[in-house]
């Protein structure tokens, strides 16, 4: 009688206890061609060894909701007795309020990757440099940090302050791709784009993100007209912020918000159909590198 009492308890707690945050829902590609045959047998693995540790690890201790889309796509590009060079790009998404649209929240491209592999190894989370790993915690926590942003006002921040201790254990370790320099105009960089989303002095970049996405974006099914106005008045205050501020211009946070969203903001055009001339050049002077970019999808928009 005592054991099936105990052991009723036993079921009761495990079914009820709480269940670990799992924050990702991630998918893994992998391109091997450049490798030789015996080389890219390495990578039989790979796939299933990535995956299981973003999305089983539990990167926070208090995520709710859906698991954040995002993709990791690893193209392999030279090999060196088990020492691999790679480029990495790195998407993530999330839905809109109350509709199926999505809208890209990161999309990165890192070219400076660096790590040793072997077949089936066993992929270790914690705080020392692993170079394989230290570069998926990275873009994790950049991709919770993004995500939690664009819901609450700069709630992404000690997202972010775990990607900035990765990038300077990284560095401290020696680790490829982590160095702490100067870049040329808005260049990526992990250490310059991590730098730039704590930086004080472009905190309001990110309250202007959040104003774009929770009083923008996820309004459209809801309320078009108040959509309208949060997304164009995040616009003339950036515009209003790079004017005033040099700095801006140099801001990687910045431009990667726009290498996200600047497909997007084309599509965003139809809330303004009374000034689409000056709309696309707004985005022009904010993103000068997709100018072109953004004056074809200008001469498509007149011809409507």
């Amino acid at each position: 009688m005592k054991l099936s009492f105990f052991l009723f308890f036993g079921f009761l707690f495990l079914f009820c206890r709480p269940i670990e945050a799992q924050e990702l829902n991630a998918q893994v590609n992998l391109n091997t061609t450049a490798l030789s045959d015996e080389d890219a047998q390495t990578f039989v693995s790979f796939r299933h060894d990535v995956s299981e540790y973003l999305n089983n690890n539990s990167w926070t201790t208090s995520f709710t909701g859906d698991r954040i889309n995002c993709a990791f796509q690893f193209n392999i590009l030279t090999s060196n007795g088990g020492d691999y060079t790679a480029q990495l790009f790195v998407t993530s998404s999330r839905p809109l309020y109350k509709s199926e649209q999505i809208t890209t929240m990161a999309r990165f491209l890192d070219a400076n990757v660096e790590f040793t592999y072997y077949r089936g190894q066993q992929l270790l989370h914690g705080n020392n440099f692993r170079a394989l790993e230290s570069v998926l915690d990275y873009y994790v926590y950049v991709i919770i940090g993004l995500d939690y942003d664009s819901y609450k006002l700069e709630s992404g921040t000690m997202y972010f302050q775990q990607a900035q201790e990765t990038s300077i254990i990284a560095n401290s370790g020696g680790g490829n791709g982590w160095a702490r320099d100067v870049t040329s105009m808005g260049t990526f960089s992990r250490d310059g784009f991590i730098t730039d989303a704590l930086d004080a002095n472009n905190r309001v970049f990110r309250d202007l993100m959040f104003m774009y996405h929770y009083d923008g974006l996820d309004l459209l099914s809801t309320k078009p007209d108040d959509a309208k106005m949060g997304i164009g008045t995040a616009i003339d205050s950036l515009v209003t912020l790079k004017h005033d501020n040099s700095a801006a211009g140099r801001s990687v946070f910045l431009r990667a918000f726009f290498e996200a969203k600047n497909s997007e903001l084309c599509d965003l055009s139809r809330l303004f159909p009374d000034n689409l001339q000056i709309y696309f050049q707004k985005l022009a002077y904010l993103d000068p590198s997709h100018e072109t970019f953004y004056d074809e999808a200008l001469a498509k928009a007149m011809q409507k």
